[in-house]
């Protein structure tokens, strides 16, 4: 089935593949060559059955495509990386699902097809509408909207499911659409809510209060996790044999990294290009056209370089600042110079606003990088340390250039990005590649940042593992140390609290901020300091009315509450809800346990991940 129907026709399997998409961050992230040996053949296997390299290939470079078409900018960098681990875990996924319909013998039937076709006419319309300009638009989409008589109409036709549209759909709902709405059923059968249940579920939704309460956050206590010492990390270890198993492989990488920076003649280039674009404008062409094509500025390009709403003068560059309030409504500026690189400023309009001076305006960011004349200069150094380090090592490598030896945080392989906020190309890659194995020192990895030089510092296998579960742990008892401060400061406080009139709390007693539900709300919302759907907000719904509660602890510090007005249902009313809710079907509780189950489903199953194999710088 092609990745573009499943983007547009099916929102309950979109939803799976987003899930994918997101969570499919594994093994691999380095985009490159196709070899023609048998390892490169094949980018994976699925309990034996094989994933051929040229098929994947060619639904990765119809996705990233239709990305573009969509974006108008392609795919680069990580969201390279994610969408072809995400592709290959959806993959896996459609092999193991195409055996559960084997398995489960589940077959759509010729009905159970033209009935989802008649009830989808807007599923169908998408479908065709792939088609546009190889097949006549079908006469019940009337002004891209659908008429229903005429689509009940046309599909009494016998002439429409000649067309490949029709009949790609076909095969579709045939093949996968239709046999998973069948395993939803029988999943959906294995749900058996009790009264008691839902007796619950009801009254935690539907009974409100209002809630007064005393908070201490978390953040008031800054406790360092580096503070704890191995004895203290191996004493919680120990004492929780059953935590801290790794479901994956990891790795901790040592680096050393060439800054990247633009040189004068890299800066000049671009200051040209910016007066280039602003002559254009002049020329005529559109301004917004230009930045959509051009800005560096993710937030206003795709707006035609508008920065919405009148600007003051504070939260602007300087630079920026300067060059935009002497323009006047309709004048376009010269290149500006700021700390984000090169700007082209068009002033829409310019207002008095309340005694300040404000500006709307459209820009044009041209960021300055590194040429390819610094680029090559760069690695080129970084290959002579590459050499230095395979002798004689990092350190001495480093040492030698003027540069500092750092480590990266010990890392799984589904993490891409092990440097956290930036993406270095092939580091993953570098840690775990089968390929790679061998190599004592990366090859000079090029970022937005700068040139990296990787070796491996240490590898961790999946399991039980102590100095991996170091970090954890002593970020787990740093939040348990803050806790215990937070509860400390509200004890404290709680005889004051008591005692303070109802009409007269004080808003902040020592660390303790006083906080309080605008309205009635039931247990199962969010509330500051408490959470979203917390046990001690449950808790806190069945004290009196009036009454203080005890200091409880939550994820978020430490919370005294106490409960002004309860709105409850009354008996009568909260027992025909139940009986309503009861002979509903819970689509949610079904599509949750649907996607819990299908997304589970590769940890039962044998699956053979060569990525690093075929995509390699």
């Amino acid at each position: 089935m092609t990745l573009e129907w499943m983007k547009k026709q099916a929102p309950w399997v979109i939803g799976i593949f987003g899930v994918f998409i997101l969570g499919g961050l594994v093994m691999m992230d380095r985009a490159g060559s196709y070899r023609n040996d048998r390892h490169h053949d094949i980018v994976g296997k699925v309990n034996g059955v094989e994933m051929p390299t040229k098929r994947f290939q060619d639904d990765l470079k119809n996705y990233l495509q239709g990305q573009q078409a969509q974006s108008g900018k392609a795919p680069e960098g990580i969201q390279v990386a994610q969408i072809r681990e995400g592709l290959f875990n959806f993959k896996v996924q459609t092999l193991l699902m195409q055996k559960l319909f084997e398995d489960y013998q589940l077959n759509a039937s010729s009905a159970e097809m033209v009935d989802y076709v008649a009830k989808h006419p807007q599923e169908v319309a998408g479908h065709i509408a792939r088609y546009k300009g190889y097949e006549e638009m079908p006469p019940f989409l009337a002004d891209s909207t659908i008429d229903q008589a005429r689509y009940e109409n046309w599909l009494t036709q016998d002439s429409i499911y000649d067309r490949y549209s029709m009949r790609e759909l076909e095969e579709q709902l045939r093949a996968s659409v239709i046999p998973q709405i069948q395993l939803q059923q029988i999943i959906k059968s294995q749900i058996h809510r009790t009264l008691l249940e839902e007796s619950f579920s009801v009254a935690t939704r539907e009974n409100k209060a209002k809630v007064k309460f005393y908070h201490v956050s978390l953040d008031s206590f800054p406790v360092s996790a580096d503070k704890y010492k191995d004895a203290d990390l191996k004493a919680y270890y120990d004492a929780h044999p059953d935590s801290f198993y790794f479901h994956e492989d990891a790795a901790r990488l040592a680096y050393v990294k060439i800054p990247l920076r633009p040189s004068h003649a890299d800066s000049a280039l671009m200051e040209g290009f910016a007066k280039e674009l602003k002559e254009r404008v002049q020329g005529g062409e559109k301004f917004a056209d230009l930045a959509k094509d051009y800005s560096n500025d993710p937030g206003s390009a795709e707006k035609g370089g508008k920065l919405e709403g009148l600007r003051g003068r504070e939260g602007l560059d300087p630079a920026f600042a300067n060059a935009a309030f002497a323009l006047n409504p309709g004048e376009i500026s010269n290149p500006v110079l700021s700390q984000f690189g090169y700007h082209i400023i068009l002033m829409h309009d310019k207002k008095t606003v309340d005694g300040t001076e404000k500006v709307e305006v459209s820009h044009i960011l041209l960021k300055i990088t590194a040429g390819t004349e610094t680029i090559d200069s760069l690695m080129a150094e970084s290959e002579k340390i590459r050499t230095v380090a395979q002798k004689s090592g990092l350190e001495k490598a480093a040492k030698e250039s003027n540069l500092t030896v750092e480590k990266t945080p010990i890392f799984d392989k589904s993490n891409l990005s092990p440097l956290g906020g930036g993406y270095v190309q092939g580091a993953n890659s570098f840690a775990f590649s089968q390929f790679e194995a061998k190599e004592k020192v990366s090859e000079a990895l090029q970022a937005d940042d700068g040139i990296y030089l990787f070796v491996r510092d240490a590898k961790f296998e999946k399991g039980r593992n102590f100095e991996r579960a170091k970090p954890q742990i002593a970020t787990t008892l740093a939040k348990e140390e803050k806790l215990s401060l937070a509860k400390k400061e509200l004890e404290a406080q709680k005889s004051a609290i008591a005692a303070a009139p109802e009409g007269a709390l004080p808003a902040h007693l020592g660390k303790a901020v006083l906080d309080s539900t605008a309205s009635a709300i039931s247990a199962d919302n969010w509330l500051a300091g408490f959470g979203y759907s917390s046990p001690i907000l449950f808790k806190v719904f069945t004290q009196p009315v009036g009454a203080w509660g005890q200091v409880e602890t939550t994820d978020q510090g430490a919370v005294i509450a106490k409960v002004t007005e309860k709105l409850p249902l009354s008996e009568a009313d909260l027992a025909a809800k139940v009986q309503a809710q009861l002979l509903q079907n819970d689509q949610y509780q079904v599509s949750g346990l649907y996607q819990e189950w299908v997304a589970a489903l590769p940890k039962s199953a044998k699956v053979e991940n060569h990525m690093d194999l075929v995509f390699r710088n």
